[in-house]
């Protein structure tokens, strides 16, 4: 060892003790591994304790979802077994009533012919769609029966069906053919005037394996139908399952007398664990002859939870692994922007959105940051939106404005017409007519009920002579509807179909409960800014998604904007949709499409038009929300045409010294009559006006 000199510098953490001992930075060193130790293991005891709780709760929740699901979808599988049944009882019964009442067939029936009869009873099987039919005398012997040529003349009047139908009454049930086979059945009355019944005629349709095929593959629930034996044990008449010696488990343990009873809870089959749900199905008499039973695995409704549970155990193993070496670089990265998104957090939970989480970077706190930023600047802009709905609209809300005076004249005009649809019409057999939404260009919009689904839609009525006599337009509107069912966001009226009825066509669509913004704008105008952007910026959302498919709105306008009462607001109406990309046989070159007033230069001189035509509408739209008034005004395209091309509108700051001159230059921008000089997509217009406060 080298002696250090008097005069040089003496770093004594450099130097060993006499006595040999430590030097004071290796008791650091070790206080810094004692640290870093301690990062450790409470970032992995938090880790596995977090583990641990997550598998549990989620376990747990697992196991209760997985019931919920399972029990509603038994239940979901009984009420659709429970109306293919009612459907194919009415079927039977309407069919052989209107068999029945065949001047020819009657005839037959009274003179007793059977060998005619037999040829009626097969022509009967076929116009029913019944399985086999049998007809029988005024006194219940059998006179044909379809399947069974030779069949005795037996007499049936005993039973509670063929009595029913002597009886004079429309007679259903269920009935086992040939000890094995599970029907339903129907019997009618043949019926001559005002006298006793001459006859009956019995209809039977088996329930096969096609028919438990079919629910199965509707429901995703196993089905079995069984029959009891006199003595009261149950027999498996049609099911979906191979595994019999478990369904006869299964079924031992129904009990025979219940009214609707549920099965064993959980049944092991195949190595799997079923949910049973039992229901009886009753003979004319009001018998139990039988039953069916729906099952839905429970293995297969938790097996998502269970790979996740695995995946969430993988992960926190591996995070594990990864906390000593960024145990002091996490704490240090993690720490402050948690605190940041946790107290926005709070304050959006307590109401306030308007935190400002300045929290960025390419990581994923960084996209969770970004997330939650726009996660608050969505509920800022429907707090608004919602606030404004509420707000009293002054001396003018003891008026009724012009959109709503307009359209309730047009609602009366519509409402007298002989040809409209009356409150409780069926339309096309499915949709209840509850009242008159409104009336546009195109047709008339109803509130209906779809009675299939039990949900509130609209249904839009189209005119019908261009229909009718145009086989393109027709094609063009097939088309233009698959193009709107693309299209699908909150912000964006869902299209459901497109139906017949009667030679008159129809859209069915999604009902939104709001007011139109021409209605807002009639009363409130001008709307505050911080309304007016909420507007725009979900405007533009709803543009986003329709121009990412390769659509252009075409009729973007105040009436077809809808903002409901929790502050969301929908596009509506894409009925002149077109894509970016058109072939020429669906438009004429030059025709326009849409709304004058709201139109783009472009767009009113037949031009092709691109996404920036809706942008154009949509600067139309915020001008009006701002001032009140429409930028251009003229009482024809050609005006309006002549205007937006040689004239420029005062800006909205000029109109409404309320309007920032930021925004207002943003609007002037995007009424620009050139499309180069608007903002090339919704999305960038969206962003735009996001920095705007």
């Amino acid at each position: 060892m080298t002696a250090t000199k008097p005069d040089a510098p003496t770093t004594p953490t450099t130097a060993a003790s006499p006595t040999g001992g430590a030097r004071p930075e290796a008791g650091r060193a070790r206080s810094s591994h004692r640290l870093a130790w301690t990062l450790y293991l409470g970032t992995a005891a938090v880790v596995t304790i977090v583990l641990a709780v997550t598998l549990i709760v989620l376990t747990l929740l697992a196991a209760r979802t997985a019931d919920t699901a399972v029990s509603r979808g038994l239940e979901q599988t009984r009420q659709h077994v429970r109306a293919l049944l009612d459907g194919r009882e009415r079927s039977l019964a309407s069919g052989a009533l209107v068999f029945a009442q065949g001047p020819v067939f009657r005839s037959l029936v009274i003179d007793a012919r059977p060998e005619d009869l037999r040829d009626q009873a097969a022509e009967a099987v076929e116009r029913i769609g019944a399985t086999w039919v049998q007809i029988t005398d005024g006194n219940g012997v059998r006179l044909a029966k379809s399947d069974e040529p030779t069949a005795a003349a037996d007499t049936l009047s005993g039973s509670a069906l063929i009595g029913g139908a002597l009886s004079g009454d429309v007679a259903t049930g269920f009935g086992v053919a040939g000890d094995t086979a599970l029907v339903q059945t129907a019997a009618v009355p043949i019926a001559v005037g005002q006298a006793r019944a001459a006859g009956v005629l019995m209809a039977a349709q088996v329930i096969d394996t096609a028919f438990a095929r079919s629910i199965r593959d509707a429901t995703a629930s196993e089905i079995i139908f069984y029959l009891l034996e006199r003595d009261g044990t149950p027999r498996i008449a049609v099911t979906t399952l191979s595994d019999s010696t478990a369904i006869r488990s299964l079924l031992s343990g129904i009990s025979t007398d219940s009214a609707a009873g549920d099965g064993p809870p959980l049944v092991e089959m195949g190595g799997q664990h079923f949910v049973a749900l039992a229901e009886p199905l009753l003979s004319a008499g009001g018998d139990s002859l039988g039953g069916f039973v729906a099952l839905r695995s429970r293995d297969a409704e938790m097996a998502p939870f269970a790979a996740l549970r695995r995946s969430i155990a993988l992960v926190g193993l591996l995070g594990l692994g990864a906390a000593a070496a960024l145990a002091f670089v996490l704490t240090r990265q993690i720490i402050r922007p948690l605190r940041a998104l946790a107290d926005a957090t709070r304050r959006a939970a307590a109401g306030d959105y308007g935190a400002n989480v300045e929290v960025h970077g390419d990581d994923e706190i960084g996209s969770l940051a970004a997330a939650m930023r726009s996660m608050l600047s969505d509920l800022h802009e429907r707090q608004v939106l919602s606030d404004f709905l509420a707000e009293p609209s002054g001396v003018e809300a003891t008026r009724e404005s012009r959109g709503e005076r307009a359209r309730r004249e047009a609602i009366e005009s519509v409402t007298a017409a002989p040809s409209a649809l009356q409150t409780g019409a069926l339309l096309a057999g499915r949709y209840r007519i509850a009242e008159v939404l409104g009336v546009g260009g195109n047709g008339v919009v109803y509130k209906a009920t779809d009675i299939e689904l039990g949900e509130a839609v609209a249904v839009k009525t189209l005119r019908p002579g261009s229909m009718l006599e145009d086989p393109v337009t027709l094609e063009r509107l097939k088309s233009e509807i698959r193009l709107a069912r693309r299209i699908s966001h909150r912000n964006v009226v869902r299209i459901h179909d497109l139906g017949e009825a009667d030679g008159m066509y129809f859209i069915t669509m999604e009902y939104v409960a709001g007011t139109p913004l021409n209605e807002l704008i009639d009363r409130r105008a001008p709307i505050a800014v911080s309304s007016t952007l909420a507007i725009a910026k979900q405007l533009c959302r709803a543009l986003e998604v329709a121009h990412e498919q390769g659509i252009i709105h075409r009729d973007i306008k105040p009436s077809n904007i809808i903002v409901q009462p929790d502050g969301v607001l929908k596009v509506m109406d894409f009925g002149v949709a077109r894509p970016i990309t058109r072939s020429s046989t669906m438009t004429q070159a030059g025709m326009v499409v849409g709304t004058p007033a709201y139109m783009a230069p472009e767009q009113l001189a037949g031009e092709s038009v691109d996404a920036r035509a809706d942008l154009f509408s949509v600067g139309v739209v915020l001008y009006e929300c701002l001032t009140r008034r429409r930028p251009f005004d003229a009482w024809s395209p050609t005006g309006l045409l002549g205007q937006a091309l040689t004239s420029k509108p005062p800006a909205p700051h000029d109109i409404n010294p309320q309007v920032p001159r930021p925004l207002s230059s943003l609007v002037m921008s995007v009424l620009s009559s050139a499309p180069a000089q608007r903002p090339a997509s919704a999305a960038e217009l969206r962003e735009k006006l996001s920095r705007l406060r």
